[in-house]
Order: C-alpha cells, then sequence, then structure tokens
C-alpha cells in the first residue's frame, strides 16, 4: 500500500507541474496541503459552560456513531485475525482517550476503518501496532511535513477503497440472507444509508433498526405448546404447535414453554396468547408454565401473572411453574405472589410437577379421556381403547 501511495504521490507532483497540466488543459490534483503544527496546544475543553447544555445531544449522538463504528471496526478486525474483543476495554479505552484529547482540541477519537484494516494487512498482530504507527506519524509530520503535504487525496480515497473492498464478503451476505432476512435488512439498509448519506447519520439509522428489530423479539417471546408423544413410555416433551403428526393433549393441563423475558414490553403479546387459551370452547383449566428459560420479569410481569393467578383459579384450575429463575422467584417473594401462589406450586422437575398436578384434575373427565398421555393416567385407566 506505501508503494502504491508513493507511486500515486509522484504521479500527482508530475500532473502537478505547471507545464505539464497547463499544456493539457488539466486541473492540478488536489493535495493533503499544509500540515498543522504535529504538537498539540494544550487548552481547556469547555471554556464557557452556559453552552453545555447544547452540547449533551451533539456529545450522545457523537458517542453512539463512535462507539458503534469502533465495535464494528474491531469485530472485522477479528473476524479476519481470530482475536477475541473485550467490548468493555475498547469502550474504556476510547472513553480515556477522548477525555485526554478534550484538553488538546482534538476530534473525536474511534477505531478506524483506514487505519486497522491497512495495520493487519500490513502483518500487525498486537495493539502496540497502534502505537508504533501513530509515534511513526507524529515522527513523518515533524520532519517531512512539506513532503507529507504531496500526497494526492486521490491517492488516499483509493487506498480508502481499497481497504473497504476487501472488507466485503459476499458469502457473508448470502448466509444472512439465508439465515435472518430482518438482519439482512439491516444490514442493506445500513449499507445504503453509508453510501447514501453522511456516515454518522447512516450509523445512527442501522443501530435505531437494531434496537427496533430487537424490541421486537423481546416484546414477543416464545410460547411453545409442549406434551408428549403418545406412544412413548418415556414421556419424551416434543412442540405440539405444528407437529405433522398431531400430538394429543391433556383436556386439563397445559403445558406451556416460556421463552424469553416477561417485562412491560412483552406483557401485552403474553397476556394476550394466554387469554386466547382460557378463551377456547373447552380451555384446559390448569396451566404449567415451563420457566427455566424465562429469564426475567419485572413489575409488569409479575402483575402478569397475577392476573393469570386470579383467572386460572376462577376457571376451577390453578397456575404451576417448573424449574423458575432464581431472580424471578426472588420477584415472586417479594411482591408477595409466591406466597399466594403457594411455594408448593413451583416444582423442580416434570415427573413431580404432572404426578402432583394429575391428583388434582377431574376424574370423570379421566374417566372418558381418549389422550391419557401422562403414564399416571395409563396406570390408573388404562390405555385408550384404540390403542389396545
Amino acid at each position: 500500500m506505501l508503494l502504491a501511495l508513493l507511486a500515486g504521490t509522484l504521479l500527482a507532483v508530475f500532473i502537478n507541474t505547471p507545464s505539464w497540466h497547463a499544456g493539457w488543459a488539466l486541473k492540478a490534483v488536489k493535495t493533503v496541503g499544509t500540515i498543522p503544527s504535529p504538537w498539540p496546544q494544550p487548552s481547556w475543553p469547555l471554556a464557557d459552560w452556559s453552552r453545555l447544555a447544547d452540547l449533551l445531544g451533539l456529545a450522545f449522538a457523537l458517542t453512539i456513531v463512535a462507539l458503534g463504528q469502533s465495535v464494528s471496526m474491531a469485530k472485522a478486525v477479528a473476524q479476519h485475525s481470530g482475536q477475541r474483543i473485550d467490548i468493555n476495554r475498547e469502550f474504556s479505552g476510547q472513553g480515556l482517550s477522548n477525555i485526554v484529547g478534550s484538553f488538546f482540541s482534538c476530534y473525536v477519537s474511534c477505531g478506524s476503518v483506514n487505519r486497522s484494516m491497512p495495520n493487519l494487512q500490513a502483518g500487525a498482530r498486537t495493539p502496540l501496532a497502534a502505537v508504533f504507527s501513530s509515534l511513526l506519524l507524529l515522527a513523518l509530520v515533524a520532519l517531512l511535513a512539506p513532503q507529507l503535504a504531496r500526497i494526492p487525496m486521490a491517492g488516499v480515497a483509493g487506498l480508502l477503497l481499497l481497504v473497504a473492498w476487501n472488507l466485503i464478503e459476499g458469502r457473508r451476505w448470502r448466509w444472512l440472507w439465508a439465515q435472518d432476512r430482518r438482519e439482512f435488512v439491516i444490514a442493506a439498509v445500513t449499507l445504503a444509508a453509508t453510501l447514501t448519506l453522511r456516515l454518522e447519520i447512516a450509523i445512527l439509522l442501522g443501530t435505531m433498526l437494531s434496537l427496533v428489530v430487537y424490541l421486537y423479539r423481546t416484546s414477543h417471546p416464545m410460547m411453545r405448546t409442549m406434551g408428549f408423544d403418545r406412544m412413548g413410555l418415556d414421556r419424551r416433551f416434543e412442540v405440539l404447535d405444528g407437529h405433522a403428526g398431531g400430538l394429543p393433549e391433556c383436556p386439563q393441563l397445559k403445558l406451556l414453554r416460556m421463552e424469553g423475558e416477561v417485562f412491560f414490553g412483552a406483557t401485552q403479546y403474553v397476556s394476550d396468547r394466554l387469554h386466547d387459551l382460557r378463551g377456547q370452547p373447552a380451555p384446559q383449566k390448569h396451566l404449567l408454565v415451563m420457566a427455566k428459560s424465562m429469564n426475567f420479569i419485572d413489575l409488569a410481569g409479575n402483575d402478569l401473572w397475577e392476573s393469570e393467578l386470579k383467572a386460572r383459579r376462577a376457571l376451577g384450575g390453578d397456575l404451576y411453574f417448573h424449574r423458575p429463575r432464581p431472580q424471578v422467584v426472588q420477584m415472586w417473594t417479594r411482591s408477595g405472589f409466591l406466597t399466594r401462589l403457594g411455594a408448593d406450586h413451583l416444582y423442580p422437575d416434570k415427573r413431580t410437577a404432572i404426578g402432583d398436578i394429575y391428583r388434582k384434575l377431574d376424574c370423570e373427565i379421566c374417566r372418558t379421556c381418549q389422550a391419557r398421555v401422562f403414564m399416571e393416567c395409563r396406570a390408573e385407566w388404562g390405555p385408550p381403547a384404540r390403542w389396545k
């Protein structure tokens, strides 16, 4: 790359000679131009504190852009080098550098494709490469400023285009399209915005799109209806939703697996799903929630389970939980929900849960039931007639 830039500089010097470009009626090639003093001048970052409120919004936007650019650059470098990145350390280092730089009237500092990738492609393997390149740049600006001023901007742009081209991986785009169309749309919109809008606006747009998709996903946690293979006496769990075989369910006990957080943004969706289950023509009055993957609930989520408990008991059934997370149980304990639910409604394993809940089911319904998916059903009533 240095040889290419040197060749471009020599060509620009040749083209910019008055006798040459005047004879061909060409404009001179734009160069870097005069380089300011390499030695930073100390200055107080905010001389007028009355402008602090005006600068907060701009500072927040620049922070989001700088952090986003640094993370994306760090991940791109890590994919090529195989290194493991520590996001917290990246952010801490970037924050410290900007704090120090603010006392010398520096620009906002962040990870950059035009420095990190050429370093990597030149053989850099450790962060010390950036330190040495910075020291070398300082020495070059101090000693060779007139020569560096002749570097053509077109040559610098060509190097940046080459670096950017090396970052594009067509197979990753095809993989993204096949795996998740929403992520592909985010990437495509961000790319289009980068080419048509200012860089900071493109990064903010991509960040906002990612946030919207994330909030949509977390506000729609997976709620899977679970059941057993009718012929499997080992009672292996099967997901019944969309099952081609049409596996039967117990008409009195609903087995539901929660996957995700139940917070204020998800309560409406979860509440609607639970209401639909209770609103069926012959609803299952008892509900056993597989809560191992319900990682978090807030006060709104706690109120949702309070309402579900009342609704289930109003139907003549009850509500039970299998292996809830410790942090979820702590929330229920602090709010008093666990007292109203009953600690005996929390089960450590499915066998114990189903065996205990089975004794609370309506025997008359069990007598005529044609599902009998639990071993307790078969032990007491035998298999359905069509299985004999």
